[in-house]
């Protein structure tokens, strides 16, 4: 297991430390997705989104101020938007960082759950998670 157990005595109980997964170059990202990403014009989001290897036509809802090659801005996201049809080397580091996302995919989700199940229904928006696992077998919405 992932998990690394300490003992909190003073409590009298046991308590789990949850080791950080490994996002590797997929943490320069706060929405990495491989097929889309939608939002409404009232959104606003901090740190840079992705989509790829589905074109950034698949990122709706956005104003893009797409002058740049090698990126897209907009008035909702305090970051940069990345397509893999933005200029090299873009592509290849898009690439990386959604193969970095699967493997860490595949780490979190052999972990034990020690938040609960379901939080919020997977209503995410404006909830402030604390660290540890937690499982979902809903879909989630962060808006």
């Amino acid at each position: 297991k992932n998990i690394a157990r300490h003992g909190a005595a003073s409590q009298g109980k046991q308590s789990e430390a949850v080791v950080q997964v490994d996002l590797r170059t997929a943490a320069n990202y706060v929405i990495l997705a491989k097929t889309g990403i939608s939002t409404v014009p009232s959104s606003s989001i901090t740190g840079n989104i992705s989509v790829s290897p589905a074109a950034g036509t698949y990122m709706t809802g956005f104003n893009f101020d797409k002058s740049s090659p090698e990126f897209w801005t907009s008035a909702q996201i305090t970051g940069f938007a990345f397509s893999p049809t933005n200029s090299p080397p873009v592509p290849a580091i898009l690439t990386t960082a959604v193969s970095d996302m699967e493997t860490a995919y595949a780490d979190a989700s052999q972990r034990t759950n020690t938040e609960g199940y379901n939080i919020g229904a997977g209503n995410l928006g404006g909830l402030t998670l604390t660290t540890g696992v937690y499982t979902f077998n809903t879909d989630i919405n962060i808006g």
